[in-house]
């Protein structure tokens, strides 16, 4: 089938849905496409979650998420802060409740009392002074006995009181001598009280802490049997599994299990129309992952190879062979991760083989699987040869427009982003670049997160790692339009990740400007450290491209690197660097008013040692990113941590520029993502894949305009050029011992304390600074010993701090090595 024709059939297939139009969903209500969007990313999120699978089986969505009740929550905590500041602003109460305290049960007899007598009935009140100091007892203070109870009371409060206390009594208990909680907890459970059922419980749970297994199983079931004590049976069922947890044996994992898809695969309505089912629900969302239903690492549960003596291993390989729920996730989840770690361009033969084996045995292990299920996780094998593609293709149209037509309410909507997703990565895989792009132009939910970041950012990714230049044009032009890019203004990963795919894609300056104008971190960008200072210098007068803190820091950085290399930057630029710098302007005046007589080359030398932020680089390589040296705050101020980058400057340290250049534009295409993952990758990556994709991003690097325009000439001196501490030093030394003596009026006493200290905060990476540090030290203490200068300057430095913080004066000091790297041109 012509490329052609199977981009036609995708446009079509979207554009000619007549419902598109409607102003109004099928249940009358507004159309919302931000709705729409959400509910098609709320299973894109988590593609293979039991969740999403619900809804592919038609089983709706009834919008409640996974939860687990625990000992007590910060919602339960807060409440009952909340009451009791109001019933009794006086009472004592602890800054935080311990997870082991049990508030959730208090709030709820506190509420009901509050109900049924008032907020202000005195026995309302007496009833949270007795629980205040079982409470305290949580807390760890030492309550001999609850305070008295009132006297004089008529029914229904005497008997609500007497009811209250015993299991106020209990609990206080509980906190102290768990045995003696067990036998008044279990008179209480024995007896007709209003707290029957929270003392049932009790029991079981003290049974279960007290790792008597059995009793407890038998304790929890007996309660769940009882449809008198229904208010329990939720806590009851998560104690269950506690249980389970505690006992590790095959049947209890597998009663487990098998109560958790049973609570899943209630329908919407029936859920919603009961709170029991509603909680079970809520829990069944936690527990199936906490079941072991999830994805694995390898392949045990497909084969049935189980270890002597299995427990939750033996229930998860029954489950896979009985609910197709169970073998959709874990398959799913476990054929997911690939594409989780690893971007498009890796894909080859390993991959699609382990995908496909992956997928087929799991649909193979159980039958009664979902039709739309099915379709989302074969979706995870499918190749990329015309008739494969155009299946999906189909499928992934009809998705999006069932989900579309029906405000996001079918049973398609839960299919629609992941579809989306492969149909995109096996047209890019085929070279079928043009297909993809007709069917997301035409695509109806746009603005879904699983439209962006799920197949137009990887598409992207995909066609600048494989080093396709050309394509990548196209992919600007076709997909990066105005209405996309005003489409990102909340999105700004999405936006610096597509400006950047622009960037390395611009045929020219022009078009490189343009794309970068769309990056909100500009100068974080690592190839403008590689501009020359001329460039960087007329950059910097960009009102349009750049804010006035971007513009301050490129000429500052222009003006430093001339400065660095001992050259005397022109009139013209220093006003140039002023005009942008005004606090540099600041401190350059003052230094004039300070010292009126000094030469205007010392002077200059002083203004620099006042502002350590007078460097050479707009950004430095980071752990995880770029750290742009916009937004450093006062230009006077030591950076206590960074004394390489951001106290003056080092050296250009060309492999290491070139490692974190490489390094971004890996980032960038998602293939520094893989070395995370290596040894999990193995399985499905190509030998050859990585050294593949290093090639053709150094073709791109090459090939590029503003690459080719890198004076690697001015790159060379830069870093032959001395330290700052070095060049600093050395240059008060010869102004110091040019001075008179003991005058501090002339400038030199300050300038050789401050070039002492920057041998100690400023460059550590080139060496040690002894020699020029103690020189300029000498002098001051010399030639300037009765000077403030130099009381605040006892010592000079060597290699005291520095990279492996080690102190070896005289000898050798450490400096970092990056690996060897190839200049690209």
């Amino acid at each position: 089938m012509s490329r052609r024709i199977v981009s036609l059939i995708a446009l079509l297939a979207f554009s000619s849905t007549p419902l598109l139009a409607q102003q109004a969903c099928p249940d009358g209500s507004p159309r919302d496409p931000a709705k729409i969007s959400e509910a098609v990313d709320r299973y894109a999120r988590e593609p293979f979650s039991a969740r999403t699978y619900r809804v592919l089986k038609g089983l709706g969505d009834p919008m409640i998420d996974a939860s687990y009740g625990g000992y007590s929550s910060w919602e339960n905590a807060d409440k009952l802060k909340k009451l009791i500041a109001e019933i009794a602003p006086d009472a004592k109460q602890p800054n935080y409740y311990g997870y082991e305290c049990r508030l959730g049960y208090p709030l709820e007899v506190l509420e009901k009392r509050i109900a049924d007598l008032g907020k202000t009935s005195p026995y309302v009140r007496q009833w949270l002074t007795v629980q205040l100091a079982v409470l305290a007892a949580c807390d760890g203070e030492k309550i001999a006995e609850l305070p008295g109870p009132m006297t004089d009371q008529q029914s229904p409060v005497k008997e609500l009181q007497e009811a209250d206390r015993a299991y106020q009594q209990a609990s206080l208990a509980f906190y102290t001598d768990r045995t003696k909680a067990l036998d008044l907890y279990k008179a209480i459970g024995a007896s007709g009280s209003p707290h029957k059922g929270a003392a049932r419980y009790m029991v079981a749970n003290i049974l279960a802490n007290g790792k008597q297994l059995a009793e407890a199983r038998a304790e929890a079931k007996a309660i769940l049997a009882d449809p008198s004590l229904a208010g329990v049976h939720g806590i009851t069922k998560e104690l269950l599994g506690y249980i389970s947890n505690l006992e590790d044996t095959a049947p209890g994992w597998t009663e487990l299990i098998n109560s958790t898809i049973a609570a899943l695969d209630k329908p919407t309505k029936d859920i919603q129309a009961s709170p029991q089912l509603a909680s079970d629900y809520g829990r069944a969302l936690y527990d199936i992952e906490f079941g072991g239903i999830r994805g694995k690492a390898d392949d045990w549960w497909l084969d049935g190879t189980l270890p002597e003596n299995p427990t939750i291993s033996k229930a998860i390989v029954d489950a896979t062979r009985q609910y197709p729920i169970a073998a959709w996730i874990i398959g799913g989840q476990s054929t997911q991760e690939y594409y989780e770690r690893a971007p498009w361009q890796v894909i080859g033969p390993k991959w699609e083989a382990r995908t496909q084996s992956l997928v087929d045995r799991s649909l193979a292990l159980v039958a009664g699987m979902p039709p739309l299920a099915k379709d989302v996780i074969e979706a995870l094998k499918a190749k990329s040869d015309d008739a494969s593609r155009k299946a999906l293709w189909d499928k992934a149209v009809a998705a999006a427009r069932a989900a579309n037509d029906s405000c996001g309410t079918a049973p398609e909507t839960a299919a629609a982003g992941t579809l989306l997703t492969h149909a995109v990565r096996v047209s890019a895989l085929a070279g079928k670049f043009d297909e993809a792009y007709d069917g997301l132009a035409s695509y109806p939910v746009k603005g879904s997160v699983a439209y962006m970041q799920n197949a137009i950012v990887p598409l992207g990714q995909y066609i600048l790692g494989q080093g396709m230049v050309e394509e990548a044009r196209k992919f600007r032009d076709r997909l990066l339009t105005d209405d996309l890019w005003a489409s990102l203004d909340k999105d700004e990963g999405s936006r610096n990740v597509l400006a950047q795919i622009a960037m390395w894609a611009a045929e020219d300056r022009a078009q490189w400007n343009k794309a970068l104008a769309h990056d909100s971190v500009k100068t974080g960008l690592s190839l403008l450290n590689f501009l020359p200072a001329k460039d960087l210098r007329a950059m910097a007068k960009d009102e349009a491209l750049f804010t006035p803190e971007e513009r301050a820091l490129l000429i500052r950085t222009a003006w430093t690197r001339l400065y660095a290399r001992g050259r005397v930057p022109e009139k013209s630029f220093t006003e140039e660097l002023y005009a942008l710098n005004p606090d540099v302007k600041a401190v350059a005046d003052q230094v004039k008013v300070d010292y009126p007589k000094a030469k205007e080359a010392n002077q200059r030398l002083l203004t620099i040692l006042r502002t350590p932020r007078m460097g050479i680089l707009v950004n430095a390589p980071g752990i995880w990113e770029p750290i742009t040296m916009t937004g450093g705050g006062d230009v006077t101020a030591l950076d206590s941590f960074d004394h390489n980058d951001k106290n003056w400057w080092c050296p250009f340290e060309p492999d290491r520029q070139l490692g974190g250049l490489r390094g971004e534009f890996d980032s960038l295409t998602d293939t520094a993502r893989i070395s995370w993952s290596a040894k999990r990758l193995e399985p499905v990556i190509e030998a050859d894949a990585l050294a593949s994709l290093a090639e053709k991003r150094d073709g791109v690097l090459k090939d590029h305009p503003v690459v080719k325009s890198v004076s690697w000439n001015e790159i060379k001196a830069l870093s032959a050029m001395p330290s700052a501490p070095k060049l600093l030093a050395t240059a008060a030394t010869k102004w110091g011992k040019a001075a008179p003596r003991n005058d501090a009026r002339n400038g030199a006493a300050e300038a050789l304390a401050l070039a002492v200290k920057a041998t100690r905060y400023g460059c550590n990476w080139h060496g040690g600074h002894g020699k020029y540090s103690r020189a300029a030290y000498e002098v001051l203490q010399e030639r300037y010993g009765t000077t403030p200068w130099a009381t605040q300057t006892p010592y000079w430095f060597d290699c005291v701090n520095f990279y492996d913080q080690t102190n070896t004066t005289g000898g050798t000091c450490p400096s970092p090595s990056w690996p060897k790297q190839e200049v690209p041109r």
